[in-house]
């Protein structure tokens, strides 16, 4: 009987242990990004992707104390779980990178004292490093919290010849590679580069988009002082490019700028004023101590070259979000950010700048062949269109109730167009800002998701629909004639703005 009891509890036993083991491997396919091998040692399948992330309200300011439950991250908007969240506000290290070449020579001073207002901004635990580089590249003085050794190194910067971007962009990503910690880059300058010897535009893009330092660019815009100052080419007046005084030098260093910010999810900061330095160094201390870090592993692993779409939102209400919106995985195995930031309300990231660099009446903030972003202003081009609104951090909020775009995405038209009314406040009064491009006509008004509201709930529409005419046509009443066309009858649209009287539109032909 003994024996009969001890065969049915071992089996029992057995039976219990093949349950365990069948349960654990039954569920072990559904433990995320883990897989149990036979010696029972938990092997990461994916990698963890980590974005940092900036939240910023409708007033420009950075949101803190959210928390893992505000944020939802989708990739290729599939909803991922997070694995990893933190608000951080660790010390940094920041490398202050100062361009002392000839183009900067009348802005050094400026620069030097924009890198000493960040040294009396740094907070207990940040250090700094300071390098100068023109045709050479100089570490002045090693990482260091002590503001009197950063002042002194600060001051005693000297003016050079040449300009090496990228080589000093190149050789300071891998120092600062090898410091650990959170480590960001202020790189103050033109972005002009005619000297650089080993790398290119290119190559420290691949280098920045591949590194964890944050890069911030202050510009300078020393484009006008150049100009009156460059040297005849053989072939004509104008200056050769290469040589860093032509148009296109400048062009190029605008383009290099933003797309360097981009691979690093950061922005470029204007500074053709002091105060707008002021403003630069405030924004960039208060970011780096403002992120989240927010990781997740991928539900499903990425293939070598492929590139993910992600997203990251938050759930309450008029908040933007400015973090990583993609990657790749190498050879490796190894996430790699895209050159793209989630930054804005709306799309904002485009791949190529054609503008010159900022000045004080073209606060270009990102440009393309296509187009480029501009802060809000009572005044816009008059030669382009406005066809959407967003939100840019670096651009004054606006002053109209419950608006949270505050810059225009402006571009030449083509035949024709949805152009926004962009509203801004006027002497108090909200009015639409946006003027009729040259030989344009109006032919209805129409709500575009692209565009801005009204503050006035009465006011329903928010965009023109305007097109080059035919030689005739029907216009709405209210806007100029194009040049070399006459009205030859009216009658009503429903689609034009109401009038007081019951004929809002022209006839018009051609002359």
């Amino acid at each position: 009987m003994c024996l009969v009891l001890k065969i049915l509890q071992r089996s029992v036993l057995v039976a219990f242990v093949t349950l365990v083991f069948a349960g654990v491997f039954a569920f072990a396919p559904f433990v995320q990004g883990q897989e149990i091998d036979p010696n029972d040692v938990i092997r990461v399948k994916t990698t963890l992707v980590n974005s940092p992330v900036l939240v910023i309200g409708r007033d420009g300011k950075f949101v803190p104390n959210l928390r893992r439950d505000d944020f939802q991250v989708f990739e290729n908007g599939v909803k991922q779980d997070i694995a990893y969240f933190a608000p951080v506000d660790n010390p940094f290290t920041v490398a202050l990178l100062i361009d002392t070449s000839r183009s900067t020579l009348f802005s050094l001073s400026d620069i030097q004292q924009a890198a000493l207002a960040f040294v009396e901004k740094m907070r207990p635990g940040d250090r700094a490093v300071v390098v100068s580089f023109s045709d050479d590249f100089n570490v002045i003085t090693e990482a260091t919290s002590d503001p009197e050794t950063l002042r002194r190194a600060i001051a005693g910067i000297r003016p050079g010849g040449g300009s090496r971007v990228y080589d000093a962009i190149d050789s300071l990503i891998d120092e600062m590679n090898r410091i650990e910690g959170r480590t960001a880059l202020i790189l103050f300058s033109d972005g002009v580069d005619n000297d650089s010897r080993s790398a290119t535009f290119d190559s420290t893009l691949r280098k920045s988009e591949k590194s964890d330092t944050l890069i911030y660019p202050v510009q300078f815009s020393t484009y006008e002082r150049m100009k009156s100052r460059a040297p005849a080419s053989a072939k004509g007046s104008l200056p050769a490019e290469g040589t860093g005084f032509s148009e296109q030098d400048y062009r190029r260093a605008g383009a290099y700028l933003r797309r360097l910010a981009d691979a690093t999810s950061t922005g470029v900061y204007p500074a053709s004023e002091i105060s707008d330095l002021d403003r630069a160094i405030a924004s960039i201390v208060d970011e780096l101590h403002n992120e989240y870090s927010i990781g997740y592993y991928p539900r499903n692993a990425g293939l070598t070259g492929e590139q993910r779409r992600v997203e990251v939102r938050v759930n309450r209400p008029q908040l933007v979000v400015r973090a990583r919106t993609g990657y790749v995985v190498d050879k490796s195995g190894a996430v790699v950010r895209t050159a793209n930031t989630q930054r804005a309300l709306m799309p904002t990231t485009v791949e190529r700048d054609t503008s010159l660099p900022v000045t004080r009446d073209d606060p270009i903030v990102n440009s393309s062949a296509e187009g480029r972003w501009i802060c809000r202003s009572m005044n816009p081009p008059i030669d382009v269109t406005i066809v959407k609104e967003g939100f840019i951090a670096h651009c004054p909020k606006s002053a109209r109730a419950n608006d949270e775009t505050n810059a225009w995405f402006v571009k030449k038209p083509g035949p024709s167009e949805i152009m926004c009314k962009a509203f801004v406040l006027s002497n108090g009064r909200e009015v639409a800002a946006a003027p009729l491009p040259e030989g344009y006509v109006v032919i209805g008004e129409v709500k575009s998701a692209a565009c801005g509201n009204s503050s006035n709930s009465e006011i329903t529409t928010n965009a023109w629909e305007i097109r080059r005419p035919g030689p005739s046509e029907t216009v709405c009443k209210g806007f100029p004639l194009p040049h070399g066309f006459v009205m030859i009858g009216e009658r009503f649209v429903p689609k034009c703005p109401a009038l007081k009287t019951d004929l809002n539109a022209w006839l018009i032909r051609a002359k």
